[in-house]
């Protein structure tokens, strides 16, 4: 059986509330590494309003763990890209939706990704118990 254990040393903690400094994990599993994931549909386009395009981009990384065998609970650590400030808000109330653990994690502003119409866009490491 994989355990987390969450570590603080105080610096998270100034950047918001339940943020872990870093992640120990235990045990031993699979480990699971999902490539940066947009929030693609099946057929290559994107949502127009952004708040589906997050959960799209969530839904393509539930579907990677899937296949995997793993589950959005088996993540230990998530990289998340947003092109807008404007957009984090919708970003984290999607994420505060779909993650109801605390995985270590990152979030970044960029100018943009490999197309210039995706807005957002996961990548994340989930450990799969044996």
């Amino acid at each position: 059986m994989t355990t987390s254990t969450r570590i603080f040393t105080g610096v998270g903690a100034h950047i918001a509330p339940g943020y872990a400094d870093a992640i120990g994990v235990s045990g031993s599993g699979t480990q699971i590494f999902v490539s940066g994931t947009p929030g693609l549909r099946a057929d290559g386009s994107t949502p127009e309003d952004f708040t589906d395009e997050a959960r799209q981009c969530w839904g393509n990384v539930e579907n990677a763990l899937a296949k995997a065998g793993a589950k959005l609970t088996d993540i230990v650590y998530m990289r998340q890209w947003l092109t807008s400030r404007d957009n984090v808000a919708a970003y984290l109330a999607v994420s505060k939706e779909i993650i109801h653990h605390e995985p270590a994690a990152m979030l970044s502003i960029i100018d943009g990704l490999v197309w210039p119409n995706l807005r957002v866009e996961v990548e994340v490491i989930a450990i799969l118990p044996t």
